[in-house]
């Protein structure tokens, strides 16, 4: 629990960094011209993404899971086909499982001789994003920060594990099997906000929910699995 609070407590204090990277609000004719032509609200906007290609990094928890603690890494490629609608391409991550005490002490404690618990190991996924809202925020003087806020939908493969612990009498600590492996369908959604750093590099924080479609004691469901991420994202034409 201490570790997932660290984690959600990092996360959010990078919602607070990105400030000190705000743009310097300058607008030449050029832009000004163009900005009129299109009836565009917010002015000086920092830059178009239409025909952009976007690599991010992220790190990724799911703070919501008190059977097993799920910590992820991976990344994002998106083709942004216009300025407000995007094909991300892949979005996979590698899942670092460990499994809680309360699992353990919950098998062992209540002498459970057949508890099942799922972990995910990898997510692969592709999304539509559509970014319908776009501002910017003044701090002090004139800097100035950009952002995004956009939505994610798509399709995709879960790799999950199915673990079984048996309580054992004598025993402080319940035994620990694999009574299962497999590639579940899966299906995502989800919120983002894209805080542009300068005109090469952003800042995505990303709350999404991956919905697997995962077999436990023998019969399949689906099981949510919320997530908070922030990805470092690279604009590769422009970088």
């Amino acid at each position: 629990m201490t570790i997932r609070v660290a984690a959600l407590a990092f996360l959010s204090a990078l919602l607070v960094v990105p400030s000190a990277f705000g743009l310097s609000e300058t607008i030449t004719p050029a832009q000004a011209k163009f900005e009129r032509s299109v009836r565009s609200v917010v002015r000086s906007k920092n830059f178009y993404k239409s025909g952009r290609m976007e690599l991010g990094i992220a790190g990724e928890v799911m703070p919501f899971d008190s059977l097993v603690n799920h910590y992820l890494l991976g990344g994002r490629l998106t083709w942004h086909l216009a300025d407000h609608y995007a094909w991300e391409i892949l979005d996979v991550h590698a899942a670092f499982p460990t499994v809680t005490s309360y699992t353990t002490d919950l098998a062992q404690g209540k002498r459970i001789k057949n508890l099942q618990v799922p972990e995910l190991k990898l997510l692969a996924a592709t999304n539509l994003i559509i970014s319908p809202l776009y501002g910017k925020v003044r701090f002090f003087g004139d800097s100035v920060l950009h952002f995004d806020v956009y939505i994610a939908a798509g399709l995709g493969l879960a790799s999950t594990r199915t673990l079984k612990f048996t309580f054992v009498t004598g025993q402080s600590t319940p035994t620990q099997s694999v009574v299962g492996t497999s590639w579940d369908p899966m299906f995502d959604f989800g919120l983002g906000f894209k805080l542009f750093l300068n005109k090469a590099m952003g800042l995505n924080i990303d709350f999404r929910d991956y919905v697997t479609h995962t077999s436990v004691y023998g019969t399949r469901s689906l099981r949510s699995n919320f997530s908070v991420s922030a990805a470092v994202t690279f604009f590769l034409p422009t970088f």
